[in-house]
Formats: C-alpha cells, structure tokens, sequence
C-alpha cells in the first residue's frame, strides 16, 4: 500500500485533487445553460438593465473550468490510493466549493456580492430555500433576468438529488471512488430498497427524480404557469427547495390547482426514494405475462390444446392484475413505518393548524395579501392554507401561500416543531427525518419501561426488523450533535447580530441545519396597528422576507450550516477532528 501524501498528513491530498477538479470543470460547464435558456425565451435583459447575466455567466465558467482544470492536473502529478477519508473529504469538498463557484453568476452580473451570492448558491445546492433577495440593498426576485432565475432552479435541481450521486451517473470512470461517495452523501437512516451496485442505484435514483420533475412540469403547466415558470417551480418542487420566480412564493399565483400540484409534489418528495424503487420491482413482477405454454415433446403436437391467441388477450392480461398492483402498492407505502408516521404527522399537523387558525380567526385580521383575501373564519381557507404550509414545511420545501408571522403563536410553535422532524430518510427532503424521530421516541418509551421493570431485556424494533445497537448509537449521537450545533449556531448569530432578537437567531439556525427556508421572527405593534419586526435591526426572515440584511460574517456562518445539515453532521465534523488528518 503506498503512503499518504505528506509527512503526518493521512489523506492522499492528490487523489482528492484529482476528484473534485473532474467534478468541478464539469459544474462549471453547467452554468451555460442558464444563459442559453434566458436567449432562448427572449433577449434576458433590456439595453439599460443593471444586470450584465451573459458576461456573469461565461466569466464565471471560465474561472470555474480553469480551477477544476488546474486542480486536475495537479492532482494527476501525484500518486496515492482512494480510502474512506478521501470520499469524505470529496463528498465536504465539493458542497464547500460548489457553492463558493455558484456564487460567481451573482456577483459577475451584478446582483448580489460575494457573500450574498455564496449564501444564496449555498441555500440552492443544499435546497434549503432560503434567500437574500428582496432586502435592502439587493434587487427583488421579480427584477431578476430570467438567466439568473433559471440558475436559482437549477441549483436546487442538482442539489436536490444529490450532486454527487448525479456526479457517478454521468461520469462512471470513477470505479473505486463510487460506494465511498454514494454512502457519504445518499441521506437517510438505511439505503433499503436500492440496488446492490452503486452506480446502478444512482441510475435508478437519476430517472426516479427526471420522471417525478417531468410530471410536476405537467401539473404546473396544466393549471395555468408559463412553461418556463413550470420548470422552475418543479425543480423546487422536486428537490423540496422552495426558491420561486414570484417575490410572493407559490401563493402569487392564486391557483387552487397549483397550490395542490405543490402539495401532492412536496409530500412525494419528502418520501423515501427507495419506496418508489420498490414499487417499480411490483410493477415489474404482477405485469409480467405468463410464461407461453409448453408442448409436450412426448406427445403427438395435434392431440394437444394449445389456447387460442386473441388480440384482447394483453389489454384484459393487464386490467385483470392492476387491483393485485394496487394492492402490493399500498402495502409497499404504508407498510413502511416511517412513511406511516410522515403522513400521519402531515394529516394531524395540518388538521390542528386549521383547527386553530379557525376557531382563532377572530384575532387575524381578515385582509387582502397577493391578490386572495385570507379570511380564517371559512374553514375551507384555513384548510386550504394549512395543508399548504404544513406539506411546505414537512417536507422542508419552504413555498408559501400566506404570511405565517400573521398566524396565532400556537400555530407557529407547531410549525416550528414539524420543522424539526422533516421528511423521511432517502429523500430529498431535509430535518432529523422521520425513521429517526421514531427510533427517539422508541428508545424514550423502552428507557421509561426498563425502568419499571429493570430486568426486561426488551429489543428495539422498527418495522418488523430489530434495530441494531450501531443505528440506535448513531441515531443519538447524530441528535446530540444537531443539539449542540443549533444551540452554539444560535449564540453565534446574536453575537454577529447584535441588534437580532433571540427567536429569529434560533429560528434562522434551525431553517438552515434542516434546509427548510422560511424561518420565524417575532412582531410588535407598530405605527397605525401595524405589525413589525421586534428586532431593532428590522430584520424579516419568514417565508416573505430575506436574509439580505445580515452582515457577511453570519452569511458565511449560515451557509456552512446549511452543507452540515445537507451532509447530515458526521461528513463535515470527521473532517475537523485532528485524528482525521494524521496517518494511521
């Protein structure tokens, strides 16, 4: 076995090099479809625009394909093999640069400043959803070229799968690197369901994730969005993102229809991904024709009965076995423990907040808001914008239809703590996910019974399967560690925020460890009964405000908390032990 690089050093700097400069060139190609597609719908900004979207994006894929280059071929002068703490430094390497190079199309074309654009590259890639646009001293998303839009959708589209999982479908020359990346980056408590060979599994992920976008595509498209507006809104919606071309999010439109696109789109992609992969295998196995009648080769061929062939034989061949489909379907779903708790939690979730919102609609101002009065004393409203919001939020997309801060405290507090769940492992959605929610609550219930009875001996079980003691382990001390990041993240944004009030700092840190979007920020009476921010600063970062006012410092802060929420905490903390970095 050859040496790591360096004296003391216990990774192959170069073959980490050599990786993230491949994956880098071709990122960096990606930033010419943008323009292409702001040149194709119409000219992308008028002669006295302020923003220069063509010169932002080919300087920027030149800046980007020099370095990847240049890292190549420094990483190619050196020799070393490719062992765990190569893939996970490639796996951290690559959200961290990702998203410094993102930010060139921004600051190139003069919307944002580097910080900004970091920030917002940052939210994109890791579906997080949150924005700096719309705040003092940077434009609003509706000024925006279409380029730069379809750059906000585009990142949220390679992020929502995984970068790097699309990094092994198209470039399979990887061979070693592949299980070390696919399992350093694939979220979730297990890979149930997926193949056995890794660039197959991420094949299948690939056309899973084109063919649920495509149909979102449709459903917008069919309910009355543009088609470029369609494809941006899929994009979020597939990767539970939430970045919309309206100032106003999904709401603007005023769609019913749209809004339930959104809904039924954010719970599918808030579910494991190898659920669906599960449910392509009982297709594949109830639609299978039988196999044709064997002759006997004994027998006289004229003696025997051969069924004659009908050309209705295949139609009703499929009709009579879609309810044994439909059947095993189900129980592929809601066999599934965690999926069970998701959707439970978003039915009682959303049922609750309608409760509330109804029977407090006296205390909300009914009131016009982007072209639909809101008024919560017709329950059909309140259900309307519940069931929004809590799919929005479970599934950590971030879209809205209303503005939260104008909700009663109780409803908030309950959004705030399906926040905190998420979605299901295995998807594209963000939060502590539901299978682990359900093994804490598990262990808790265990714990309180051992209790009782010190000398049961009583396993852990989830699903019908006994949870070995390696998850549970890892399960705790992935929440412990959630615990400590957002409780230092919080302290360190009211340090660097000093005029922020208490729950904005710990409602900004939570969003951006779950990539979630909006997050909460108290309000006060203001002039004329008006509601303002309680902050001294002014500063708003619910669904419709923006983190364009924080200082560059927490900007920074924020999106390295975004990539440890993405990488799931345990990739970007090996990387900052010491025992990492010296030789075994």
């Amino acid at each position: 076995m050859q040496r790591r690089l360096g004296s003391g050093i216990g990774v192959h700097v170069h073959s980490v090099a050599k990786v993230l400069g491949i994956f880098l060139f071709f990122y960096s190609l990606s930033m010419l479809i943008p323009p292409l597609v702001g040149l194709f719908l119409e000219h992308d900004s008028p002669p006295d625009s302020i923003f220069h979207p063509m010169r932002g994006f080919l300087l920027s894929t030149l800046v980007g394909c020099a370095f990847g280059a240049g890292l190549f071929f420094w990483g190619k002068r050196g020799k070393g093999d490719f062992f765990r703490k190569e893939g996970i430094l490639v796996v951290a390497s690559i959200w961290i640069f990702a998203s410094l190079i993102g930010a060139l199309p921004y600051l190139f074309s003069g919307a944002l400043d580097f910080a900004s654009g970091v920030f917002e590259t940052t939210s994109g890639l890791t579906t997080t959803g949150s924005s700096t646009f719309g705040s003092a001293g940077t434009p609003r998303i509706s000024s925006l070229p279409k380029s730069l839009l379809f750059w906000r959708a585009q990142t949220h589209w390679m992020g929502g799968l995984g970068i790097v999982v699309m990094f092994l479908v198209f470039l399979p020359a990887l061979g070693i690197t592949e299980k070390t990346l696919f399992q350093a980056e694939v979220p979730g408590v297990s890979k149930e369901g997926l193949r056995p060979r890794i660039r197959q599994s991420a094949q299948v992920l690939f056309w899973i994730y084109s063919g649920m976008t495509l149909a979102l595509v449709l459903g917008f498209h069919y309910f009355g969005m543009n088609t470029f507006e369609a494809v941006c809104h899929s994009f979020a919606t597939i990767a539970t993102g939430g970045f919309s071309t309206r100032d106003f999010s999904v709401g603007e439109f005023g769609r019913l229809g749209v809004e339930w696109v959104a809904i039924i789109g954010m719970i599918l992609a808030g579910t494991n991904f190898g659920l669906y992969y599960k449910l392509g295998g009982v297709w594949r196995r109830t639609m299978q024709r039988s196999k044709p009648l064997q002759l006997d080769p004994f027998l006289d061929p004229t003696e025997q009965r051969v069924p004659k062939s009908s050309p209705f034989h295949l139609p009703f061949h499929w009709l009579r076995r879609i309810p044994i489909f439909l059947k095993k379907g189900f129980y592929v779903f809601f066999g599934d423990p965690e999926f069970r708790f998701y959707l439970l939690t978003f039915v009682i979730g959303g049922l609750l907040i309608a409760g509330i919102l109804w029977s407090q609609s006296s205390l909300i101002d009914a009131k016009e808001e982007i072209g639909r009065l809101h008024d919560y004393g017709n329950l059909g409203e309140c259900l309307r914008d519940s069931s929004f919001q809590t799919a929005s939020l479970i599934s950590s997309t971030g879209f809205a239809n209303s503005n939260l801060l104008t909700w009663p405290l109780l409803a908030q507090g309950l959004l705030v703590l399906i926040m905190l769940g998420g979605a299901c492992g295995g998807s594209t959605g963000g939060g502590l996910k539901a299978a682990r929610i359900l093994i804490l609550f598990k262990l808790l219930g265990r714990t309180i019974r051992k209790f009782l009875k010190p000398r049961s001996i009583e396993p852990l079980r989830l699903g019908g399967g006994k949870l070995e003691q390696e998850v549970i382990d890892s399960v705790l001390a992935l929440f412990v560690a959630w615990i400590l990041i957002l409780g230092a993240g919080s302290i360190l944004v009211l340090a660097l925020e000093p005029n922020l009030d208490a729950f904005s700092s710990f409602t900004s840190v939570v969003t951006c460890l779950n990539n979630m979007g909006p997050g909460f920020t108290a309000l006060v009476p203001g002039p004329e009964g008006s509601l303002i921010p309680a902050n001294r600063a002014g500063i708003d970062i619910s669904s419709y405000g923006s983190f364009g006012s924080f200082a560059d410092s927490t900007k920074y802060l924020l999106s390295l908390i975004m990539i440890f929420g993405r990488l799931e905490v345990y990739a970007p903390l090996a990387i900052l032990l010491p025992s990492f970095w010296r030789e075994n």
